[in-house]
């Protein structure tokens, strides 16, 4: 059984994922930040489903830093499923409505299934999901949304290497 992070590394997860690798943390946003380092409890998933939120957010603020954090009820130390669940639950309901349909689309297919990220962006253009945006034609802005359920970390990518 795996271990939970220690501060530093929860810390330096959960920072890279939302300032980015050489951006420290602003300082009004330290105490918050701990709190939710707290909450996460030292579990890897946790922590990058609340980064993945809070660096998603347009208007980074510590009033909206706050507001996720006060949507964490519980203290992920001891780690539990109904915790988890309402991790991700938090970060589906901060999804824009574009991408929740796309990420409910992908629930069609049968769990560790393999699926072809080309075939998956033309399927919700052709069942109409999406469409061209800002002069990108519908693929380009199909596969921006699958990028976005990525970094969103609602969705994995594998890559496969030949070999």
């Amino acid at each position: 059984m795996m271990k939970p992070l220690d501060n530093h590394n929860s810390r330096e997860l959960f920072h890279r994922r939302v300032f980015g690798s050489g951006n420290a943390c602003p300082e009004s946003f330290e105490e918050p930040s701990e709190k939710t380092l707290q909450k996460c409890g030292g579990l890897p998933l946790a922590i990058i489903s609340i980064a993945s939120l809070l660096a998603s957010q347009s208007n980074r603020s510590v009033c909206q830093w706050n507001y996720v954090l006060n949507s964490l009820r519980s203290n992920l130390s001891t780690p539990s499923l109904e915790g988890m669940r309402q991790i991700l639950n938090l970060n589906y309901t901060h999804l824009p409505h574009h991408l929740k349909t796309c990420l409910l689309y992908i629930g069609m297919y049968p769990e560790d299934h393999d699926i072809e990220v080309n075939h998956l962006v033309m399927q919700w253009v052709a069942e109409g999901f999406v469409s061209g945006l800002d002069g990108r034609d519908a693929l380009a802005t199909a596969q921006s949304y699958f990028n976005e359920l990525v970094n969103s970390s609602m969705i994995i990518q594998l890559v496969k290497l030949n070999g």
